[in-house]
């Protein structure tokens, strides 16, 4: 009996051990997840251009729903990871905009408010953002302006998420 108790404790650990190691693994690669204390500040979308206008960074927008799973990895991976919270805290006012909020936002003087959007409700400001290319998660890089420089569709990885935002804050 003390046997095939250790010998199901050892296949259990082992088991446990694979699926750590699975998740962690993407394309074949190693995901690279540096967990530390630090975190990205997240800021609304108005906190994020109040800011702007006293000290000018670029601005990245994180739009997301409540129930896309790959928003939710990215948000326990690749938001995590140390040097994507430094690298975005350096360059970036960090923005979650969830794209089904229910609270209208104003930007540049208008008022972008939850509508229908091809039978789904979205909040304007989502959908202008995203061209109507509704997909999630997505991201929006909008320059130190507050013009909307360029946009990433997907998850991302930490390093794919760091070389792409490079395009933007190198110019």
């Amino acid at each position: 009996m003390k046997k095939i108790t250790i010998i199901a404790i050892f296949l259990m650990s082992s088991l446990s051990l694979f699926a750590h190691d699975i998740f962690q693994r993407d394309a074949g690669q190693a995901v690279r997840f540096k967990e530390n204390d630090a975190e990205i500040e997240w800021l609304s979308f108005e906190e994020a251009i109040d800011k702007n206008s006293e000290k000018k960074k670029f601005i990245f927008i994180d739009i997301y729903t409540d129930w896309c799973g790959w928003c939710k990895k990215m948000d326990q991976s690749t938001f995590k990871d140390e040097d994507v919270v430094a690298y975005m805290n350096e360059h970036f006012y960090s923005v979650k905009m969830n794209a089904e909020k229910e609270e209208a936002i104003v930007f540049k003087e208008k008022l972008y408010e939850l509508k229908n959007y091809n039978g789904k409700t979205y909040n304007e400001l989502a959908v202008n953002l995203l061209a109507g290319k509704m997909s999630f998660p997505s991201f929006i890089v909008l320059s130190k302006r507050e013009v909307k420089i360029g946009s990433i569709a997907g998850y991302q990885k930490p390093s794919e998420l760091i070389s792409r935002l490079k395009k933007y804050t190198k110019k």
